[in-house]
């Protein structure tokens, strides 16, 4: 990758991510970590184990094994890959730019897009399967009233049927259809098609994403796998921060809350780092399970002063992945 590119993820993502930093407070984070005390560690650590699991995810999309990019090149751009995600006030998908970028001089252009494309429509399908299974634990463990009942069946009919559409976008392909929408749409045409997008690239490139799924089917649905019990994983952070503060709470109740909580943050998506969001959804979600709301303000902090960690190491991985491009992968150094 051209090493000014590297360096404009790298300089906007550090000046957004001091920007939140000083906006959220040095002294809040001080505090929190303190009162949080030795849990921290594994706070943050459970998320190295998530990301090596979406990693893996990655991996297989990208068929790892025969190609010449090695397992921690991957892992060092997933890390990147997300730590932009977190920071991106769009769709939080301001991350797939970087992989493509990343990829492109070791597996070629259309390859880099497709392999991103896929992961990110399973990783949007596991976050899909993921909300259902917080849906069955709250009709399998709490009582619910006719309403409650009523709108947690439409709901669980919308994500199936998500799942549903995704599945068959893998099997039929995308962007074509997309390209060929756009296309009739005169400014699209005018302005972009003509100028950046050729249709026999994203013929091909939409080749790659259905060859996945239709002659390497065992591989799709392991990556599928892998990214929902990345999130099963990811659920454990709130076992920790509840046993911080004295609070016991079980496994499945962790899965609720983190399900609950991303559901509702989702559905608001345009907001940076779901600034003031994140913390209202928990408070829904704490209440709901008979907490306090400040409990859930509480894991709130947490969750995004352990953001802040992974986002900084992150941003160290694009900038030394830029010399790591001529000389190696720094990666394969530290690991």
């Amino acid at each position: 990758m051209n090493n000014k590119i590297h360096s404009a993820f790298f300089i906007g993502g550090l000046i957004i991510f001091v920007i939140l930093v000083y906006n959220f407070g040095v002294n809040e984070i001080i505090e929190n970590i303190y009162k949080t005390g030795v849990w921290f560690l594994p706070i943050v650590g459970i998320w190295g184990f998530v990301y090596l699991i979406n990693t893996c995810a990655w991996f297989i999309i990208i068929d790892g094994f025969n190609s010449p990019l090695k397992f921690s090149k991957i892992f060092s751009i997933t890390l990147s890959g997300f730590a932009i995600n977190y920071i991106t006030p769009v769709a939080s998908m301001g991350g797939e730019p970087y992989r493509i970028y990343a990829l492109k001089n070791f597996i070629g252009l259309d390859k880099s897009v497709s392999s991103t494309i896929l992961y990110t429509m399973i990783h949007y399908t596991s976050h899909f399967l993921f909300w259902l299974t917080a849906i069955a634990l709250l009709a399998i463990y709490s009582p619910l009233s006719f309403t409650l009942t009523v709108i947690l069946i439409a709901l669980a009919a919308v994500l199936i049927l998500l799942i549903l559409f995704f599945i068959s976008r893998h099997k039929k392909g995308v962007l074509v259809s997309l390209y060929r929408l756009l296309n009739k749409i005169s400014f699209f045409n005018k302005y972009f098609a003509e100028k950046y997008f050729k249709e026999d690239s994203i013929i091909k490139i939409d080749k790659e994403i259905t060859s996945f799924y239709n002659k390497r089917k065992k591989a799709f649905y392991l990556s599928l796998i892998l990214d929902y019990l990345g999130r099963i994983v990811a659920s454990i952070e709130f076992l920790f921060i509840l046993k911080s503060i004295g609070a016991d709470i079980s496994f499945f109740d962790a899965i609720f809350i983190s399900a609950a909580s991303s559901l509702i943050m989702n559905i608001i998506f345009f907001v940076p780092m779901e600034l003031g969001i994140r913390e209202g959804s928990l408070m829904l979600v704490m209440n709901a399970l008979k907490y306090g709301s400040g409990i859930g303000v509480y894991i709130g902090l947490v969750n995004r002063i352990r953001e802040f960690f992974w986002i900084l190491v992150g941003l160290l991985l694009i900038q030394l992945n830029k010399y790591g491009i001529k000389k190696g992968n720094i990666m394969e150094d530290l690991l």
